[in-house]
C-alpha cells in the first residue's frame, strides 16, 4: 500500500509539472497548429496588426457601422499585462514603409505627420476606438473563441483623435487600413493570440459583410512603436 502511495504521489507530481510546463511554454497557442482560416500573432509594446478592407462594388463607408474580429488565448496570455486594445487607423496606403531590410511594412506611431489639417502622429490622432477591454470584462476562457467588435464612428475614440485624418468620408470607397489585435504592456512581453474572421459589418445587409484577407501587402505589416514579431499563417513552423 506505501509503495501504491508513493507512485502515485510521483504520478501526480510528475503530472503537475509537465502541465506547469505546458502553461509555462505558451504551448497551446505558440506551438498549436493554427486552425484553417486563422493566423497566429504576437503583439507587444502598443503594436497592432494591419488589415485591409476591399468593398464590394456599389458600396461606400457610410453603409458600414462596425468591426469585428474573432480571438483566442490561452492561460499563459491570459495572465499577460494588457497595453492596450485598440481600434487604430484609418490608415492610408503610403503609410507602410518597408523595414526589417524590406521583409515586413510598418507604420511607426511615433512619427510625426503634417498635413492641411495641421502637425500630430500616427498615434493618437488615430486611436479610432479607445474602449476599456481586459479578458475579465469579456467573459474570456483560455482556449475559446471570442468576438471583439469595435466602433468605427469615432464616438469612442481618443481625446486626440482627429476625425478629419481618421474617419473616412461617408462616400469614401477605400481601400481602407485598420490596425486591431492583442498588444501585450511593454517589449519582450507579448501576448500570442490567434485572431480570424476580421469583418466590416454592413448596416442593413449581411451579404455584403467585408472579410479582411490581410494587409493587402505581400509582407506582414505592423503599427507599432517598434518592430516586433512577424505573423503567421498555416501550420505552425
Amino acid at each position: 500500500m506505501k509503495k501504491t502511495r508513493i507512485v502515485l504521489a510521483a504520478i501526480i507530481a510528475v503530472t503537475a509539472v509537465f502541465a506547469l510546463i505546458t502553461c509555462a511554454t505558451g504551448k497551446d497557442i505558440q506551438s498549436m497548429r493554427i486552425p484553417a482560416g486563422a493566423e497566429r500573432l504576437m503583439l507587444e509594446n502598443g503594436g497592432y496588426a494591419i488589415y485591409r478592407f476591399d468593398l464590394p462594388a456599389g458600396q461606400t463607408w457610410g453603409n458600414y457601422g462596425k468591426i469585428s474580429a474573432e480571438y483566442m488565448v490561452d492561460e499563459l496570455n491570459m495572465a499577460m499585462a494588457v497595453r492596450h486594445w485598440r481600434l487604430m487607423g484609418n490608415y492610408k496606403e503610403d503609410f507602410f514603409k518597408f523595414a526589417l531590410e524590406e521583409t515586413m511594412r510598418f507604420v511607426n506611431f511615433g512619427d510625426h505627420i503634417e498635413n492641411e489639417y495641421g502637425t500630430g502622429t500616427n498615434n493618437g490622432p488615430f486611436i479610432i476606438d479607445n474602449t476599456p477591454r481586459t479578458f475579465a470584462r469579456l467573459g474570456v476562457k483560455p482556449n475559446e473563441w471570442f468576438t471583439v467588435e469595435y466602433d468605427i464612428t469615432g464616438a469612442t475614440g481618443h481625446a486626440q483623435l482627429d476625425r478629419r485624418n481618421a474617419i473616412p468620408a461617408a462616400n469614401a470607397t477605400g481601400p481602407f487600413y485598420f490596425g486591431l489585435g492583442i498588444s501585450g504592456d511593454g517589449s519582450m512581453r507579448g501576448i500570442y493570440q490567434l485572431i480570424r474572421n476580421i469583418t466590416l459589418h454592413h448596416k442593413t445587409d449581411p451579404s455584403l459583410n467585408v472579410i479582411s484577407t490581410g494587409s493587402g501587402f505581400p509582407e506582414p505589416t505592423f503599427g507599432g512603436f517598434s518592430l516586433m514579431s512577424s505573423r503567421e499563417s498555416g501550420p505552425a513552423r
